[in-house]
């Protein structure tokens, strides 16, 4: 029984060790493409045609970031949202690994941007 849970220790001690810099890694890609979507698609003619979407999760609760992006592509749109979705899921992944280390994580209060269109560019802009 005892060996048992000392190989159960030890697995778990490598997925931590081991699963973390994959979490880290799948996070910076899963950004790096969710950057790519928003550029690709990012035009309008009015603010109407911008959207913000929250990325990432902060221990404490709330998002990480905000992403602006056009409406006008939808395809493109759902895109986006399912890479911030998985922003979102991996944050708290990682948040639920972070925990277990330091229990009183430091947390940001972010301030929400809104969305305008400007020179054919959807752009965060500050709130008014």
């Amino acid at each position: 029984m005892q060996r048992y849970l000392r190989l159960l220790l030890l697995f778990n001690i490598l997925v931590i060790i081991i699963g973390s810099p994959l979490t880290h890694k799948k996070l910076a890609t899963t950004h790096i493409k969710l950057q790519a979507a928003v550029a690709a698609s990012n035009r309008c003619t009015s603010s109407k045609q911008c959207a913000i979407e929250e990325t990432g999760a902060d221990p404490c609760g709330g998002p990480r970031g905000y992403t602006i992006y056009s409406t006008v592509d939808p395809k493109s749109v759902r895109k986006i949202k399912r890479l911030a979705s998985e922003t979102r899921s991996i944050h708290a992944t990682l948040n639920k690994e972070d925990r277990k280390k330091n229990p009183y994580p430091a947390c940001v209060k972010l301030i929400k941007p809104e969305a305008d269109c400007k020179d054919k560019k959807c752009i965060a802009v500050a709130p008014k």
